[in-house]
């Protein structure tokens, strides 16, 4: 099944003063970058969660927020006013010796500069308990965006698979095309004079050859089944489909820059949009 990258999910766990709840967005990305916000955790407890959202979403743009709720309003809160002034010189000290403007709100919140008592008896199971209830939300809207991209690809490899159909039925009929072409127009330019079959043979016969796109059009074919392929498997294959299209693109350039015909050609604008639509799909799954 393809996933998407792209989800979002809520997850609440505890109750009283130990009700965590946690928000999770992701956007496509190359690689999975994580960002943390919200209370401060002690360390284990933070690797516990990067640890288990990293197994769960594999890749992706993951932005992570987890608040401590209930009780908030009635805790004590201060301003750190040390870290405040550190960060504040480290933006000034970037904008002096790089010349890149930055404020306080590109790398921090609010809440990265205030403080809270925080209840002793809070768990970490608590807190992880959360953090899963929200990934399950978001692997619920990335498959159900998965199947929809699923969907749409394979119904535009139908139609490649179609048109490089279309391209090998064309392709086929130039060499009986050419010798005809040439043979009309070689006998009125001889106006009645004895025509060299021979040397027609053998011209058609070089034009053809360097026509001949039936190597691209197997290939492409192979690519197109294997592109069908990857997308039944369970594990991401985003990369590997998007290496795929790549290969598909050259062999239909291939085509274009090898064939004279007008029809093939017109093949081949049609076959790279479709490519071209399938690729930005790709961009978003995993």
């Amino acid at each position: 099944m393809i996933k998407s990258m792209t989800g979002f999910g809520r997850g609440s766990a505890g109750r009283g003063a130990n009700k965590i709840d946690v928000e999770i967005r992701t956007v496509n990305s190359r690689f999975l970058e994580m960002k943390l916000r919200g209370f401060n955790m002690d360390p284990a407890l933070e690797q516990k969660v990067r640890s288990l959202v990293e197994s769960t979403l594999l890749r992706g743009n993951v932005q992570v927020r987890i608040e401590l709720m209930s009780g908030q309003d009635s805790q004590k809160m201060s301003f750190n006013r040390e870290r405040f002034e550190i960060l504040r010189d480290v933006v000034k000290k970037i904008h002096v010796d790089y010349g890149q403007r930055m404020s306080l709100s590109d790398i921090i919140s609010t809440n990265d500069l205030l403080t809270t008592d925080e209840p002793e008896e809070l768990k970490p199971g608590i807190v992880l308990m959360a953090v899963e209830l929200a990934l399950n939300q978001v692997n619920e809207m990335r498959e159900k965006e998965g199947h929809q991209i699923q969907d749409d690809i394979l119904n535009r490899v139908v139609t490649l698979k179609s048109t490089i159909d279309a391209v090998g039925e064309i392709s086929g009929r130039f060499s009986t095309e050419k010798q005809t072409q040439m043979r009309e127009k070689i006998s009125e330019l001889l106006d009645g004079e004895v025509l060299d079959e021979t040397r027609l043979i053998q011209e058609v016969a070089f034009l053809s050859e360097r026509a001949d796109v039936t190597e691209e059009i197997v290939r492409c074919k192979s690519h197109f089944t294997q592109l069908s392929l990857y997308l039944a498997q369970e594990e991401p294959v985003g990369k590997r489909i998007n290496f795929l299209i790549q290969e598909i693109g050259r062999e239909v350039n291939t085509i274009g820059s090898k064939s004279p015909q007008t029809d093939v050609t017109n093949h081949v604008i049609e076959i790279k949009g479709e490519l071209e639509k399938i690729r930005e799909q790709v961009q978003n799954i995993l």
